[in-house]
């Protein structure tokens, strides 16, 4: 019994002293908590984990786009660059079934990221089109993400790529 009692104020003591010298976070630092702990130190995510160069490829989506051929498939693969203030930009290569290939496509835009690491990605390309769309950051070097336009169903996932585009802690 005073094993037990032993072991279990040995264990009272660590949790105490783990509490005492923890990481301390203020209301300016760049990081939330996130639900199930997050991928960045269980700090949750922010724009600091999303900053950086990437490559993105679809899937092939299904289309109703101004000027472009009615109910055919659409793809396309290209680059982003996310700026730390949440901007972005890039270009990209689209085909569309049966129909044409347009490469070098260029977009500005704009990321939010959520604590729970999801966010909204909202961006116009050189062509007009404006488009919303879902993201989930689930890891430090890929982003999954769908349009949330209901007419045009695109499905993506995006790689980090480049060591300046690497976070290092």
């Amino acid at each position: 019994m005073k094993t037990i009692q032993s072991t279990l104020l040995a264990c009272a003591i660590i949790s105490l002293c783990g509490a005492a010298f923890a990481d301390e976070r203020t209301a300016t630092d760049e990081f939330h908590a996130a639900p199930g702990e997050a991928f960045s130190k269980g700090r949750g995510c922010s724009l600091r984990d999303i900053a950086g160069n990437w490559l993105f490829a679809t899937g092939i989506g299904h289309q109703m786009l101004p000027g472009f051929p009615p109910d055919k498939d659409i793809t396309a693969l290209g680059t982003m660059e996310v700026r730390k203030d949440g901007t972005l930009s890039g270009t990209f290569d689209v085909t569309v079934q049966d129909s044409f290939f347009i490469p070098g496509i260029r977009y500005d835009g704009s990321v939010m990221i959520n604590r729970d690491c999801t966010g909204t990605l909202t961006f116009v390309t050189e062509v007009g089109s404006v488009r919303t769309d879902s993201i989930a950051l689930v890891g430090r070097g890929e982003i999954v993400g769908m349009s949330q336009d209901p007419a045009n169903l695109w499905t993506y996932q995006a790689r980090r790529v480049g060591y300046a585009g690497r976070r290092i802690d």
